[in-house]
């Protein structure tokens, strides 16, 4: 191996790539507050002006929240209204699982046995119903 050996030529995107790498690189020494606000004062030309609330939504933010305490949250604070409907009782769940099976067999094209003996366990479980 040659020790004088020179580093091949960067084409012009590597140079560009090598640029853009250098310009973000981390300084070598930190750098000050100052030093960054005069950065961007020199880039803008004017210095940087402070964020303003925008004041006309302050009457929409008081609306909003006093909408929140006398609207949303009493009707949180309500109970829950009680149903007069009674719920299905466990039978009527096996009655539509039967009903349901019934409704696979005919469409499968099952043989007479199988939906006779269907057709009788629903028999049973509607007379256990009553």
């Amino acid at each position: 191996m040659k020790a004088d050996k020179q580093a091949p030529e960067l084409t012009a995107a590597e140079r560009a790539l090598q640029q853009r790498l250098e310009h973000y690189a981390e300084p070598a020494r930190p750098v000050t507050w100052q030093e960054l606000s005069a950065r961007q004062t020199a880039r803008s030309g004017t210095t940087p002006r402070p964020r303003r609330w925008p004041l006309w939504l302050t009457p929409l933010a008081a609306a909003a929240a006093v909408a929140w305490f006398w609207v949303v949250q009493p009707q949180q604070l309500l109970p829950v209204p009680v149903s007069d409907t009674p719920m299905l009782l466990a039978s009527n769940y096996s009655l539509d699982a039967i009903d349901r099976q019934l409704q696979q067999a005919y469409i499968q094209g099952a043989d007479e046995a199988k939906i006779n003996a269907l057709w009788q366990r629903r028999e049973q479980l509607a007379t256990q119903e009553i």
